[in-house]
Parts: C-alpha cells; structure tokens; sequence
C-alpha cells in the first residue's frame, strides 16, 4: 500500500577519487543568469571554431562545462573546453585543472537536447536538496558543477554526467 511514498530517486549519486589531476583545455566567459544563453551561445561558436587548434587531446576524450559560483554581484564564470594531456596550447586557450581528489558523479539521462536543462536542474536539486544534506561530504572550491559530455552523449539514449567535487565531512 501507498508504494509510491518509497519510490526509489531518479538520480545515483557515485563518488569517485580521482588519483590523477584532469586537463581541460578551453574558452570561458563571465556570464550572469540574465545574459547566459546570449554569452554561452557566443563562446560556445567561438570554441568549435578554434576546437582543431587542440592539441594532446585526451582518450577517452569529453568534452566539459565549468561552472563556478557566482560573485556577490551574481556574476560566474562558465567554460567549455575538451579533456586535453598536456597543458601545452595554442594561446587561444586557458587550461583548467581539475585537482585530484573525489568527485561526485550523477548520469543525467536525455531523450531529446531540448530535455537537457531542465534533466540538469532536476539533478542540480537532488543533489544538493536530497543526497548531500546526509551524504556526509560537503561540495569544495569555487566550482559549482561540472558537465562531462563524452561518447554516451551521441548515441540513441543519450547521457551525460553532472559532477561535483566533494570532500568528506571531518565530525
């Protein structure tokens, strides 16, 4: 009776240690939530038309989305780049590290790119609402989210992962 009250969540939360620091060569831009889709649509044509300048790309390769938290003006910082082995680039673009250290990883499954944002934000509210008040990690640094789109994003049932760099909570 009432099974539905016991449903089990839409979304997995995995953490991972990542034993090696990760490289993401790329463009970013600092963006508020009123002019985000004008500036990520910008940097976002002016990255594919720079993206062959890439060099040691990673493989597997991915591509990934940054973004930080916002200032007190509610201004962030969002980047896009490719998952790269080397720190060497053209001067077109920056690289970010992505320190060693644990991650926690969500699958964010959509059927059409239109269903994207809102699979993310529902995902952005689980995880920070549902599984991390009693997880017993707390989210570090200035990052806010992290968006790893690789190989499961171009198929039929397409899929990305929503991450999040965690640490453990000292009680």
């Amino acid at each position: 009776m009432f099974s539905f009250l016991r449903r089990k969540p839409k979304f997995t939360v995995r953490v991972k240690d990542y034993e090696q620091d990760k490289l993401v060569a790329g463009m970013s831009v600092t963006t508020s939530k009123n002019r985000l889709q004008k500036d990520v649509s910008s940097l976002q044509k002016r990255f594919q038309n720079k993206r062959d300048k890439l060099e040691h790309l990673s493989n597997p390769s991915g591509t990934i989305v940054v973004y930080r938290q916002p200032d007190d003006k509610g201004y962030f910082s969002y980047f896009v780049g490719d998952l790269v082995d080397s720190c060497q680039q053209d001067e077109n673009f920056e690289v970010v590290t992505l320190p060693a250290g644990k991650y926690a990883h969500i699958s964010v499954d959509f059927k059409v790119p239109s269903d994207l944002t809102l699979a993310v934000a529902k995902a952005k509210y689980f995880f920070f609402h549902k599984w991390l008040p009693d997880s017993g990690y707390q989210v570090i640094g200035d990052i806010e989210s992290i968006e790893l789109y690789d190989r499961r994003s171009n198929i039929g049932l397409p899929s990305m992962d929503l991450i999040f760099p965690v640490e453990s909570i000292q009680k």
